[in-house]
């Protein structure tokens, strides 16, 4: 899958920095608001799983949102 980033630059998807900005957001909020790396992968394999050629940063930012506050990290998915 590619990712058209908001200058309209397309790269190749990379899935650790999903990992990476989850996990920067996760030292910005309580303990009990954390994502687990279970909730993380979940969430990577869920998006690889549209089987998209292309994806906007922008939807796969609101399908993180999204999945987190299904997990009731509410705090986080801010």
């Amino acid at each position: 899958m590619q990712v058209v980033k908001r200058n309209g630059s397309i790269v190749d998807f990379d899935q650790s920095k999903i990992e990476n900005a989850i996990a920067k957001a996760n030292n910005e909020v309580k303990s009990s608001q954390r994502a687990t790396k279970k909730e993380i992968g979940e969430i990577i394999e869920y998006i690889k799983s549209l089987n998209k050629e292309r994806m906007l940063v922008e939807d796969i930012q609101d399908i993180i949102e999204q999945k987190l506050m299904e997990y009731e990290h509410f705090e986080l998915a801010k």
